[in-house]
């Protein structure tokens, strides 16, 4: 057996098990994970009223400057072969005063130090400390080196922390607003937090901050006077909650805003926090108006299968929507999963769902060939692979409009079954299974169920050895 499949194999788990996680790549696998660096702008890139400067070569900059789609501004110290060799501090001080004059409103310099400013061993900190006294505002250093860790979630991990030892909490002191929250881990993807925010309106709240898709240096400055912390994405979210708590006495809660009953059950909590009784009428009318304008779509998704892959926070509140739209979760996975992440995916999907982590693209190809799933929910990264391979590929986060709130299930259904129902996908399959077939050199056609009693048949992937090693459109098959 391959090494590609042994690996799979041992990075999954299915029968009520947790997959291994928070462990370095298999050397030599082509991963489908980001670098620290990456993990660190994908929550601080949407702060603004800060000057973002990357130190590193000036590809480091070009790769940070995009995040969920969206462009961004950032400065670079853009190093070559000379600094890194005699040294880049006073190259470093310079941009720094340059950016803030390019940006003379700023209220903070975020400086990330990327891997060829991480090897040279130049004391950053030092630098920032100097110049931040010199100018007289916070400049921070965000020490993400690519090799800083295993994945992008140790980068989002410490951005958290640059956020909560630098920026929140540093306007004056005072009592919690009155109906006030924080979102944490929500970053505004496709238009979701205005939708969040249009509920959370209904009841009668306002939001201070959003980490991080609508941050600012003074929003993130007036935090810690929030009278609630919701949280909606798992990894970052309930670190930086846990931490306000214990520094700044904020209570908090996990919310979802995916899917109709999920939605309904935090709106209705949060109301319970505030003392509201008087909220159960039009949260239940907006639901079920949503339930409604969905229902020709999930009669087109009943019983068609899924597979989810992509960040860990939300695989499992994700993977609930895609069974309220009728669909059956058939694989669940991220790139770079924690183990509460899984523990919670697991307690929501129960123990027949296969759960992987780190799977590289080969692996991904043998799952989807073993599981026949109509449809893949994931990243960009994944999408081409989907697609020479002959599957329907959902982009998350998305790219179209919001899938958060009532409305936003209403668009999620609406996509899905468009992608699922598309008659290319159907032509696509046909073809793929039919070489499949010649592949295995059975001529059976290929089996559209698997085991559900979580044993090690429903976990195992397909041995290839014996029959064509090549599996897919993207690799022509035997001679």
């Amino acid at each position: 057996m391959d090494a590609g499949s042994t690996f799979a194999r041992r990075g999954s788990s299915g029968g009520g098990g947790l997959p291994e996680c928070g462990r370095r790549s298999s050397p030599g696998a082509v991963s489908e994970r980001a670098c620290a660096f990456y993990g660190a702008r994908w929550v601080l890139a949407a702060v603004r009223g800060a000057v973002h400067l990357v130190h590193g070569p000036v590809g480091c900059a070009y790769y940070g400057q995009t995040v969920r789609k969206r462009h961004y501004r950032v400065f670079s110290t853009a190093l070559e072969e000379r600094e890194i060799v005699l040294g880049a501090g006073g190259r470093l001080e310079a941009a720094i005063r340059e950016a803030v004059r390019l940006e003379p409103g700023a209220g903070a310099v975020l400086v990330y130090v990327t891997c060829a400013a991480g090897l040279t061993g130049e004391d950053v900190a030092a630098i920032c400390r100097q110049t931040a006294a010199a100018l007289g505002l916070p400049v921070v250093p965000v020490t993400c080196p690519g090799f800083a860790g295993t994945s992008q979630a140790d980068g989002q991990d410490l951005a958290a922390r640059v956020l909560l030892e630098h920026l929140i909490g540093r306007g004056p002191a005072g009592p919690p607003l009155p109906k006030s929250v924080n979102l944490l881990g929500e970053f505004d993807v496709s238009g979701d937090l205005k939708e969040i925010e249009r509920l959370l309106g209904r009841l009668g709240l306002a939001t201070i901050t959003a980490v991080s898709g609508r941050a600012t240096v003074s929003g993130l400055a007036a935090a810690h006077r929030a009278a609630l912390n919701l949280v909606h994405c798992g990894r970052t979210g309930r670190w930086l909650a846990r931490q306000m708590q214990e520094r700044f006495g904020i209570p908090w809660l996990k919310a979802t805003f995916f899917g109709i009953e999920g939605t309904a059950a935090s709106l209705a909590a949060v109301a319970a926090f505030f003392g509201q009784q008087d909220t159960t009428g039009w949260i239940e009318a907006e639901a079920e108006a949503a339930r409604r304008e969905a229902l020709p779509y999930l009669r087109r998704l009943k019983g068609r299968r899924v597979v989810v892959f992509f960040g860990a926070s939300r695989m499992g509140l994700m993977s609930l929507a895609f069974r309220e739209l009728g669909m059956e979760v058939v694989l669940c996975g991220s790139q770079f999963g924690g183990r509460e992440d899984y523990a919670e995916s697991r307690s929501l999907l129960g123990e027949g769902t296969p759960l992987i982590d780190d799977p590289d693209g080969r692996e991904l190809q043998e799952w989807w060939r073993r599981l026949r799933p109509d449809l893949v929910v994931g990243g960009s990264r994944e999408k081409y692979l989907a697609h020479k391979t002959g599957l329907p590929f959902l982009v998350f986060p998305q790219e179209t409009g919001p899938y958060a709130g009532f409305r936003g299930f209403v668009n999620l259904a609406r996509e899905t079954a468009g992608l699922v129902g598309a008659r290319v996908w159907w032509l696509a399959r046909t073809f793929r299974d039919g070489r499949m077939d010649a592949a295995d050199g059975s001529g059976a056609p290929p089996a559209r169920s698997r085991p559900r009693g979580g044993g090690d048949e429903a976990n195992e992937l397909p041995n290839l050895r014996g029959s064509c090693p090549r599996t897919s459109l993207l690799q022509p098959g035997c001679g």
